[in-house]
């Protein structure tokens, strides 16, 4: 970075090489509608008139900031699902040992 839209549009077809032509419908894609839209979006800051095209950094970090948060919110609620399940199965188990330890002492003679 900084990049022109001749760079983006070599990058974007480099495997390929296709014709003159194709690469003129790329570059002009690239130049009347993706990247200024994607200027209007603030990812990116594009200069027509010199065909530059360069990182917005505000952008970036906004982008750093909120992917650590996504990930301490997942981080929660998959902690907080593991502890339903924990808290389900002990639960299950205390019922079950109540439950055949209560039938063992009422119905079975001389257990007692």
């Amino acid at each position: 970075m900084p990049a022109t839209v001749d760079e983006i549009a070599d990058t974007l077809i480099e495997p390929r090489r296709p014709s003159i032509e194709t690469w003129a419908s790329v570059h002009e894609r690239l130049y009347e509608e993706r990247l200024p839209a994607l200027d209007e979006s603030e990812a990116i800051e594009f200069d027509e008139t010199q065909g530059i095209v360069e990182r917005n950094s505000n952008y970036s970090n906004k982008k750093r900031l909120l992917f650590p948060a996504a990930l301490v919110l997942l981080s929660i609620s998959v902690l907080l699902a593991f502890v339903a399940v924990v808290s389900a199965h002990m639960l299950l188990a205390a019922t079950i040992t109540f439950v055949t330890s209560s039938f063992a002492v009422w119905f079975v003679p001389g257990l007692v």
